[in-house]
């Protein structure tokens, strides 16, 4: 009886063990924690497995380990150590989308927090017009007609140059051409006061068109210094996710062009 007795205390107390093992495995912490502290250390976007790390602990991505050859560009170490604990912590944290202030309560693996990011509706979008606010997404199209319909419209012809004045305080210009259905925008960035006018074309193209480049552009300006030209093929633009940053632009000091005078000159094709 008493053997009986000592059996089933120790049963029982294996299975307090084992539930208290369990309940700890299955409890959940909220922590915070700086970011900046998931981020590679050379490229500095967020780590993702695989994960690298020199003995004194610098983390990097799998692109940037295999770029520097598994040295750390932080202390010159060897960086060729697997980082399987943080991996794991990554792999079983959660986050808030970076778009919750503009309306997503998704709470989203961290794993999966870019690809999110990166389809999520309610992703703000820019507008190269300075001034304008960033935007619930839509296509920069539909933005302008709805925004900015003050916006002077011309039409050219491909392959022609189309003179057009440029108003004091207009900072951009919609450009249909003929034939086509295809509308641009010359935008005039004035945001260096008193040192001149920054201009480039962006095509106005439906979503998706990563890459797309179908167009060609000449912009010219007769200046008092003489004639400044830039020409290329046009960025195509459904919805910028992030401030306009031009991939070619030309900047006209203030003292030697006065648009309100002198025309831009622009051909499309």
């Amino acid at each position: 009886m008493e053997r009986s007795g000592v059996e089933e205390g120790s049963s029982a107390k294996k299975a307090k063990i084992v539930s208290a093992a369990e309940s700890a495995a299955s409890e959940q912490v909220t922590v915070t924690l700086d970011s900046k502290l998931l981020d590679c250390s050379i490229c500095l976007s967020t780590l993702a497995p695989p994960i690298f790390q020199c003995i004194d602990g610098h983390m990097t991505c799998l692109g940037c380990s295999e770029a520097v050859e598994y040295d750390c560009s932080v202390c010159g170490e060897s960086a060729d150590i697997r980082c399987h604990a943080v991996e794991k912590i990554l792999g079983g944290m959660t986050t808030r989308c970076s778009f919750s202030e503009h309306g997503c309560t998704a709470i989203i693996p961290f794993m999966e927090k870019l690809s999110h990011e990166a389809f999520c509706p309610h992703a703000p979008c820019y507008c190269p017009i300075a001034g304008c606010r960033p935007y619930v997404r839509k296509p920069l199209r539909d933005h302008l007609s709805m925004e900015h319909p003050g916006l002077q419209l011309s039409g050219v012809i491909a392959g022609d140059l189309y003179p057009m004045r440029i108003g004091e305080g207009e900072s951009a210009h919609v450009v249909s051409l003929y034939g086509t259905g295809a509308a641009f925008l010359l935008v005039v960035d004035r945001s260096v006061p008193l040192a001149g006018y920054t201009l480039s074309v962006i095509h106005l193209a439906s979503e998706p068109a990563p890459g797309q480049h179908d167009f060609k552009y000449k912009i010219q300006v007769s200046t008092r210094a003489g004639i400044i030209c830039l020409s290329g093929k046009t960025q195509s633009v459904g919805c910028l996710r992030s401030p306009y940053q031009p991939c070619a632009s030309m900047f006209v000091e203030e003292d030697i062009w006065d648009p309100e005078y002198s025309p831009v000159y622009i051909e499309l094709r």
